[in-house]
């Protein structure tokens, strides 16, 4: 609810201009009253008041004065100025101080309510962007590791981020790492019990790792990690020092200094986990970010050759870089994954791309690896959708000969596997959906009528009906025409207009009860809804 603070040295003038404002109307809580500059100071300092009305003529302290001193308290507040007709040229030079209009003595009740329902207006808009803003800073911030976590990881993919892209991305993210300088890299393989952690317990796990590591190498280095595919953390280390003393020469990166601090990191990772994990450094540096593939893949395979099976490892990786390059599945791994389209009920864009993933495979002669590969992600998401309906992958058609194998089958049966499996989910999930669309309707309709109150969104309707947000809203604008969203604000809508012509509530009473806390945004949907305001809608049904 707003405050409005009214100010004139002559009290029958606030008075008057008090008795005309449609308080509830407006959602104005509060009005003050001033009789003076100082005093009108003195309260707006006291108040969160979000308008002033101010006469532009008054004694010791003019109107003038007082809305320069309280534009140094507050830039955002809306300032109407009072003058008479002999004072308006003297009225411009409130200009300056960005006032939002002028009325003119006596002050007509119609300009003054539509100026206060205009700024009531603005105020609401502006508090909801400011909101949202807020709410962006704070997803931003809440998803800021994830998303330095996700470039690192297509960097090393080699996913190819253009340079004036990647600079942007780096700035944005407050990632200290320049083009063209080399860095470093080691990767950390959690060892022992380590291992047999999952999710979230495995997360707390890694989340102390890399913040270990930042702390140690924070002193001489800039440090960024990811998790990749293999549930390795990847770190890529930069100097944070310009000009260290024994770099090597033209790569700008002190190697040995960062064998001290991973060694260090090691010891103190392995005396607060009480367990054992590897360190495996890359053998030399690399350009950032064009060098960045080569280095991991060779450390990734150094890994593999040397100490697959050893455990406590901490060793600098021999540079193989010159070997041929192993290729990563891209269309198994590009948006949008198989697991989310089958999750939403995309199956035609899900057939399409199995059929990629498979065309993939045939033309590009990988070796048999990736078809292991492919198996077990195409397996994953179809487990997902089988236990997601409380049945066994088996029980779906896939039949005993394929299974759950560890170990690959041909690339021929694993198409001929993955097809069967597909359209025994699709078509159950179609029948299920048949009989679950007669009654969804019904079941999202009781839902909203009760909830109007809550935060209502598509999000929690669907958690109630225990849909995917996006299925549901398909399947309703199937079954009845029209999107959800449209059906909720037509409903309150409908409901305000019941309650204006049945009850006595007061505006922002009806404007909570259906769902809104700004008034003026309320009654800005409902004049866009009846051509009417809602207090015009109600006097005009009582004139009936």
């Amino acid at each position: 609810m707003l405050q409005l603070l009214i100010v004139d040295d002559i009290p029958s003038q606030v008075d008057s201009i008090v008795a005309t404002v449609p308080k509830e109307e407006l959602g104005i809580a509060c009005i003050h009253k001033a009789f003076s500059g100082e005093e009108a100071l003195s309260l707006f300092r006291e108040h969160s008041i979000q308008i002033v009305i101010t006469d532009i003529r008054m004694p010791e302290m003019s109107g003038i004065e007082l809305i320069k001193q309280i534009r140094e308290i507050d830039r955002t507040v809306k300032i109407i100025v009072l003058s008479g007709y002999a004072d308006f040229e003297y009225a411009q030079s409130v200009v300056p101080y960005n006032t939002s209009g002028y009325l003119m003595k006596p002050v007509n009740s119609e300009h003054l309510r539509d100026k206060l329902s205009k700024l009531t207006e603005e105020i609401a808009s502006e508090m909801k962007q400011q909101r949202q803003q807020q709410r962006d800073v704070y997803a931003f911030r809440e998803n800021l590791p994830a998303l330095r976590s996700e470039l690192l990881t297509r960097l090393l993919r080699d996913n190819g981020v253009p340079f004036a892209e990647l600079a942007r991305k780096l700035n944005l993210l407050a990632l200290p790492f320049s083009l063209q300088h080399q860095v470093g890299l080691f990767i950390v393989r959690l060892d022992g019990r380590l291992q047999e952690y999952e999710n979230k317990d495995r997360e707390l796990i890694e989340y102390a790792v890399s913040n270990m590591a930042e702390e140690v190498f924070n002193d001489a280095f800039h440090v960024w990690h990811s998790r990749d595919s293999n549930e390795y953390l990847v770190f890529l280390v930069a100097s944070n020092r310009e000009g260290n003393v024994g770099m090597s020469a033209g790569l700008g990166l002190d190697l040995h200094l960062m064998d001290n601090y991973a060694a260090t990191f090691k010891k103190k990772a392995e005396a607060l986990l009480h367990e054992n994990l590897s360190v495996f450094i890359a053998k030399n540096g690399a350009s950032f970010p064009e060098g960045l593939p080569g280095l991991y893949r060779s450390t990734i395979k150094g890994m593999r050759e040397d100490a697959d099976e050893k455990r406590g490892v901490f060793m600098r990786i021999a540079d193989n870089r010159d070997q041929n390059r192993i290729e990563t599945l891209t269309s198994l791994y590009r948006p949008p994954m198989l697991l989310h389209l089958l999750d939403t009920g995309n199956w035609v864009v899900a057939e399409k791309k199995l059929i990629e993933i498979f065309e993939e495979l045939q033309h590009a002669h990988y070796p048999p690896e990736h078809a292991n590969e492919a198996y077990f992600s195409i397996a994953n998401a179809y487990q997902y959708m089988a236990h997601k309906r409380g049945k066994l992958l088996s029980e779906l058609g896939g039949g005993a000969s394929l299974g759950l194998m560890p170990a690959a089958p041909s690339l021929k049966q694993l198409e001929k596997w993955a097809f069967h499996v597909f359209r025994s989910l699709r078509e159950q999930s179609e029948e299920a959906g048949e009989k679950q669309k007669a009654g969804l309707v019904d079941k999202v309709h009781a839902f909203i009528e009760g909830n109007l109150n809550d935060n209502l969104s598509l999000q929690t309707i669907a958690a109630h009906v225990g849909l995917h947000p996006a299925y549901l809203s398909r399947v309703y604008r199937a079954e009845t025409g029209t999107n959800l969203s449209d059906y909720i604000q037509r409903y309150r809508m409908e409901l305000a207009a019941y309650m204006l012509r049945s009850s006595d509530k007061r505006i922002y009473e009806i404007a909570q009860a259906v769902g809104y806390q700004a008034v003026p945004h309320f009654i800005k949907l409902f004049k866009g809804y009846s051509d009417k305001t809602p207090q015009d809608y109600r006097d005009r049904i009582g004139e009936r």
